[in-house]
């Protein structure tokens, strides 16, 4: 199977995508992302996204379902697959007089999937994605008893993971693994300086740049329960509904980190680069921990498929999660941060008007969700909402071709919905 498209080169794709998802990254600004790890990108495929991110029961031939790698065992062929999103945020304040806008094009994750063993429900996957991402520039203007005074917060960088997953089935259970390395960078910097129109002062930068690495694991299980089956005498079409349960989980994480930390005067040039004039305090390679806390999800999903004795495909599904991640135990160098216990719930499903026909509309999926939810950042102890509406649906660019066991499959998922809080913040 291919799904978006065939990738012919993948040392070259696996680059180009570290490169663009680098480059563009810059082009983002959320003030959530100067606390904890970042904003914490999705790590659902676009498939599940589009059902509010419904993923802990879930099982699709069209998708890699990478949260939960117990579903690698129900791999049937090699599957390429990659995701982007685009991105169209208004951040706005408390008292809805200032709003800033951004469209970000971000690729989501790249994954190759293939069944070892297709007998005995064993299946392998590789990955690559995007975890969290580090980007703001945020200027602050107050008036103290000397001059005005402008700060500038900044900072870059994030989280990315590399993995492989296995995954094995049996007869109604299955489990599976995720195993990688997590690494990344932090770059924060404050400048302050005075606006005076007689009286010159030195601006001062207060920097700190971190680069870090470690070792994730994840394991999953899913369940399956037939609960009914039917076969129509005449037709010969067999009916059978399932319910599906899964749950998965990221263990707690300790990563490797170097930090180098930097205090100096400067000036700015013509073009807007900084000139340093003195350094005031500098240390190279401060060695230290970063803790990341255990995050698991769990949830069902019933599903109808249908069958003619040669093609089997799934008529509708729903379904819901339970995500929650323990986020007061993250430390960064010792230290806690402005973090709480975070919670969502996902819900949704999907539906296929005729999964066994041949028609583009009548063959494609249609999917819909939603999810709400308690967000891990608390900046200002009032604690911020998450909620989202999203909807999208799947599509056969070309159709199965038996004597090569490959179609392409485009799936899509456009989300509506706000994070943060209308009070002090």
């Amino acid at each position: 199977m291919q799904s978006v498209n065939l990738i012919t080169n993948r040392l070259n794709v696996l680059i180009s995508f570290l490169v663009f998802s680098t480059a563009l990254s810059a082009q983002e600004n959320s003030p959530f992302s100067r606390y904890g790890m970042g904003d914490i990108y999705p790590d659902q495929h676009i498939a599940s996204r589009a059902m509010g991110g419904l993923s802990a029961a879930y099982i699709n031939g069209q998708a890699i379902n990478t949260i939960n790698p117990a579903s690698y065992g129900s791999l049937r062929l090699v599957t390429y697959d990659f995701g982007v999103s685009i991105d169209q945020r208004s951040l706005r304040s408390a008292d809805l007089t200032d709003r800033f806008k951004s469209t970000n094009f971000i690729p989501s994750y790249l994954t190759i999937a293939a069944p070892v063993n297709s007998k005995k429900r064993i299946g392998l996957v590789f990955g690559l994605r995007p975890a969290t991402r580090i980007n703001y520039s945020i200027e602050n203007i107050e008036r103290t008893s000397i001059d005005s005074m402008r700060t500038l917060y900044e900072g870059n960088g994030g989280l990315n993971q590399a993995f492989f997953g296995l995954g094995k089935g049996w007869k109604n259970l299955s489990i599976g693994v995720n195993a990688g390395l997590g690494f990344g960078r932090k770059e924060t910097a404050t400048k302050i300086s005075f606006l005076n129109d007689s009286v010159q002062y030195y601006k001062s930068n207060s920097s700190a740049t971190a680069s870090f690495w470690g070792f994730f694991v994840n394991p999953g299980i899913m369940y399956n329960i037939k609960l009914n089956e039917v076969t129509n005498t005449l037709t010969r079409i067999r009916e059978t509904y399932t319910l599906q349960l899964g749950g998965s989980a990221t263990l707690k994480q300790r990563l490797n980190a170097s930090q180098n930390v930097l205090r100096e005067t400067f000036t700015y040039d013509a073009n807007g680069g900084i000139i340093k004039i003195d350094s005031v305090f500098a240390q190279n390679n401060i060695t230290g921990k970063i803790d990341l806390p255990l995050t698991y999800t769990a949830g069902f999903m019933i599903t109808k498929i249908v069958s003619n004795g040669i093609l089997s495909n799934a008529k509708w599904g729903f379904g819901a999660d339970y995500t929650a991640g323990k986020w007061t135990d993250y430390r960064y160098y010792g230290q806690p941060d402005k973090l709480i216990d975070s919670r969502m719930i996902h819900a949704g499903g999907e539906f296929t008007p005729n999964p066994l026909g041949t028609g583009f509309w009548n063959h494609a999926v249609y999917r819909a969700g939603f999810y709400t939810g308690k967000d891990y950042i608390n900046a200002d102890g009032n604690g911020y909402k998450v909620q989202a509406f999203t909807f999208g649906a799947g599509f056969h660019l070309r159709k199965f071709r038996s004597y090569d066991n490959q179609f392409t499959f485009i799936n899509t998922s456009f989300e509506f919905g706000k994070r943060g809080s209308t009070v002090n913040n």
